[in-house]
């Protein structure tokens, strides 16, 4: 047995790539056996025993191992060059075509991203108007702002109309500048990189880093191009507009409002990642730990259209902390989400006052005597649809009342344009029941880890993650299937006609 025939032995190890392409110095023939194990990822080179005890010192600290290589320890072409030993004229040949390949391949994968890149961002130009026509909206939508008497009224609808359609145009121009520099940059390194390939260049320093920095581009085209389509589905009349979260425990006791802590912290984090801004505006302690109930408003660019989808049961799965005999336990917690809406436009809804149940309550909290023993918070209840706002950040009843009210007219307003109803008295019962069988996600944390969305079959058993705010996925999920309910709905009605 010689330890030029490898795989003559009977008793067979495993090792790196590395250290078998550095056993090449023991002969020809297990150099070529280990440039067929970097060409095949996840084969090991079989030599034997005598073999591996002939490898020179400087490899005594590569590990040996039984079995497939993990990806973790497979060589790059860096590495490679790195281990190759050139003492034979053969070797270097095979190293050099080795190494050609590997760059080759590559160079290639790169080529693949840039052109879906470039279709995608081609799509998305398509659906938006040409950059020479936002500049002069933007560059006249700016002059009729520099009018001094433009101000006179801040408060006016086209004042207001005004400055949204500016602040709009303004961020769509800068991000169609945005991708025409991403895809020139993209386009500038493959011409490079072309270049040097030609010129038989072997500069690794210099094309691993032209090749990371036009990935990095990439991908940032990638990302900001499937936000975009994302953001195109937000087209509905209030999407644009500020949401108000109300938070409410169902069934499950103290279980029910410690998860309602749960679901604030989650929803907080994950409106902070999406560059939004939230404030707790009202909460209701829990008898032990927790909230009964809060009451959110997130500000940002879609911020209802990205949340409204959140409305409805949220139902929790887990070993409850607060059961002494520490068995797993089911609770429920409610979201309902609505706009904000301007004055003008819930000052056209009226809502008769037999429909209204009206109660008055101690706000409580700080603010002396007056919150404490005067009763100047109010709820306020629509009977037909179940909607039931509650208002105490004023000092007098009658501010409460009349905030209290605006946010009834806008909860009717979304609702009416989710069902479709031409008049308020048209609209059917929404109100949110947090309880079995109405829940639209499962959060379950024992016996096993899933979270799973009712209304798409989305599901991840990153549960920690989406607890922590990551709802990104599940959130664009629901977009497109409504999107695609949306097509579908209109195919039909198109065909009845």
């Amino acid at each position: 047995m010689t330890a030029g025939n490898p795989c003559s032995s009977r008793r067979r190890l495993f090792m790196t790539p590395i250290a078998a392409l550095a056993a090449s110095t023991i002969s020809r023939r297990s150099h070529y056996a280990a440039v067929s194990a970097f060409q095949l990822p996840g084969r090991a080179l079989v030599v034997n025993k005598r073999a591996l005890s002939q490898l020179p010192r400087r490899l005594e600290n590569h590990d040996v191992i039984d079995g497939p290589i993990p990806p973790s320890r497979r060589c790059s072409i860096s590495q490679l060059h790195r281990s190759s030993i050139d003492h034979e004229p053969g070797n270097r040949a095979h190293t050099s075509r080795l190494l050609a390949t590997a760059a080759d391949a590559e160079f290639g994968d790169l080529r693949r991203l840039v052109s879906e890149a470039k279709e995608l961002t081609e799509r998305n130009t398509a659906s938006c108007p040409p950059i020479t026509t936002l500049e002069n909206q933007v560059a006249d939508l700016e002059r009729e702002s520099s009018d001094p008497s433009f101000w006179d009224d801040p408060n006016s609808s086209r004042t207001k109309e005004v400055n949204k359609l500016l602040g709009r145009s303004t961020r769509l121009l800068a991000r169609l500048k945005r991708w025409e520099e991403l895809v020139g940059e993209c386009n500038a390194a493959l011409s490079l990189l072309e270049e040097l390939r030609e010129a038989g260049e072997d500069d690794e320093d210099t094309i691993k880093m032209i090749m990371e920095e036009c990935t990095a581009d990439v991908n940032m085209l990638v990302e900001d191009g499937k936000l975009y389509e994302l953001e195109s589905l937000l087209s509905g009349p209030y999407d644009d507009r500020p949401a108000r979260l109300l938070l409410t425990a169902g069934a499950g006791g103290t279980e029910a409002c410690d998860w309602v802590d749960m679901l604030m912290r989650m929803y907080t984090r994950h409106a902070e990642k999406m560059g939004y801004k939230v404030t707790i505006e009202d909460t209701t302690a829990g008898d032990v730990v927790g909230y009964k109930s809060v009451e959110m408003l997130v500000q940002g660019s879609n911020a209802y259209g990205w949340l409204r989808a959140e409305k409805g049961a949220h139902r929790l799965v887990r070993l409850s902390p607060f059961n002494a005999n520490n068995k797993r336990q089911t609770t429920f917690g409610g979201v309902d989400v609505m706009p904000v809406l301007d004055d003008e436009e819930v000052a056209e809804v009226d809502v008769p006052d037999t429909e209204l149940e009206i109660t008055t309550l101690r706000s409580g909290g700080k603010g002396g005597q007056n919150v404490n023993k005067v009763e100047s918070g109010v709820r306020i209840k629509h009977v037909p649809t179940g909607i039931n706002i509650k208002c105490t950040q004023e000092r007098t009843q009658g501010l409460n009342k009349e905030i209290a009210l605006k946010r009834v007219k806008a909860a009717l307003l979304a609702i009416a344009q989710e069902q479709k109803c031409e008049e308020i008295k048209a609209i059917r019962g929404d109100v949110v029941e947090a309880g079995w069988g109405a829940q639209i996600r499962n959060y379950v944390l024992h016996p096993y880890k899933m979270i799973k969305d009712q209304r798409t079959s989305w599901e991840s058993n990153d549960t920690q993650g989406f607890l922590d705010g990551d709802l990104e996925d599940c959130i664009a999920e629901l977009l497109r299937h409504r999107a695609k309910e949306e097509q579908a709905s209109r195919e039909e009605e198109r065909e009845r006609v």
